[in-house]
């Protein structure tokens, strides 16, 4: 695994043949920064730039502005010039809406697992009374999409029949529609069958942890022009967690989609009908997570909107132990229920990272926290 080095010269000229180059924007407040850029039509701004560049397996970051990386680029090549000005236009250009969502400022993703198994005990559905009272409490506390699931995908979890999946997904789905509220539906699957049958019954959005990998998938969601959220996850839920390898988790992930989102538009997709999902802790160890988090800014370079779960999750857990130990106190495992303020720090944090969808349990807590955030950069 790749360890960044920052230093103050690049390994090569940016966006050359002989190192790969990836920049991720320093991001401010408007007030902070009144000469910066805006960061993808949205509510935070940046000047200055990390320029990573990575070359087998030696990484280093040079910290520059935005029109030194442009000057670096211009005195190497034309090639370069045009390649860096793409990349800064992708941090620049407002995101158009995604499902009819304004993608310019935050939008909160509220969790509904009909599941007996999800990790988080508090999510799980299994009566409608319980359904319509997380769904109103959801949406009248400021959740714009809720995402429902018939399949655990936790570290370990086996695969379900499509069948049991649709059987317990339906009913939900179609009471949740014929609601009439202002609010859109998520379907939380990867398989094309039960992505077909609540197409049929109106959901909004698709959302696969394996990235629409399949043919079949691409093909439907190009006929139906779905909005679709693709997720990046290192192997299948039942092994994803044992020895997953990256040379550098956040760069890695960043290729990965890359060529995804250039596979689906040249199949047909439309760039926005497409979020991307970094897959917090879905085959990542401790490491990756965190740098996946401290080099987020980096994903918005592909352009589309990005969407990040870490609601309740290991890592919160691991991390607190980890502080508890290096203090010379025991602590054992933090379960999810005892998770909340670690997920409040992450959301946060997402959120001053310009990311425009948080996918979340807990949509009070997390909308004020965004609230209370937003009042402290006026």
């Amino acid at each position: 695994m790749a360890f960044v080095k920052k230093t103050r010269y690049l390994l090569a000229p940016p966006y050359c043949r002989s190192a790969e180059t990836f920049i991720s924007p320093i991001l401010s407040s408007p007030s902070e920064v009144l000469d910066g850029l805006w960061l993808a039509g949205g509510w935070r701004c940046f000047k200055n730039l990390r320029v990573l560049q990575k070359k087998k397996d030696h990484l280093i970051e040079v910290q520059m502005s935005t029109q030194e990386l442009l000057k670096v680029a211009k005195k190497h090549s034309k090639t370069s010039l045009i390649e860096a000005e793409f990349q800064i236009s992708n941090l620049v250009n407002k995101r158009p809406p995604f499902a009819k969502l304004d993608m310019s400022k935050p939008n909160i993703m509220g969790v509904i697992n009909i599941t007996p198994d999800s990790f988080y005990k508090n999510s799980q559905i299994d009566n409608l009374n319980k359904l319509k009272k997380y769904f109103y409490e959801m949406i009248n506390n400021g959740a714009s999409i809720i995402d429902i699931g018939g399949e655990s995908s936790r570290p370990g979890a086996e695969k379900i029949s499509s069948v049991e999946e649709i059987n317990r997904v339906i009913d939900p789905i179609k009471y949740l529609k014929n609601c009439k509220v202002d609010t859109f539906i998520s379907l939380d699957s990867r398989n094309l069958s039960t992505m077909k049958t609540c197409y049929k019954i109106g959901v909004d959005i698709l959302n696969d942890i394996t990235a629409f990998k399949e043919r079949n998938k691409i093909e439907f969601i190009q006929k139906t022009n779905m909005p679709i959220i693709i997720m990046h996850m290192q192997n299948e839920p039942i092994n994803m967690q044992i020895d997953p390898k990256y040379s550098f988790a956040p760069t890695d992930i960043y290729n990965f989609f890359s060529k995804k989102i250039s596979d689906l538009i040249e199949a047909g997709v439309k760039k926005s009908n497409i979020v991307i999902d970094p897959g917090i802790g879905f085959g990542k160890t401790l490491s990756d997570n965190l740098n996946i988090f401290k080099y987020l800014p980096l994903f918005h370079c592909l352009g589309v909107p990005i969407l990040i779960g870490a609601s309740r999750k290991s890592l919160i857990s691991e991390l607190t132990m980890k502080d508890y130990k290096f203090r010379g106190k025991n602590k054992k495992d933090i379960s999810p229920s005892k998770r909340l303020s670690g997920s409040l720090a992450f959301a946060i944090h997402a959120n001053m990272c310009g990311v425009q969808i948080l996918r979340t349990h807990d949509v009070f807590e997390t909308n004020q926290a965004f609230i209370c955030q937003k009042y402290l950069y006026l």
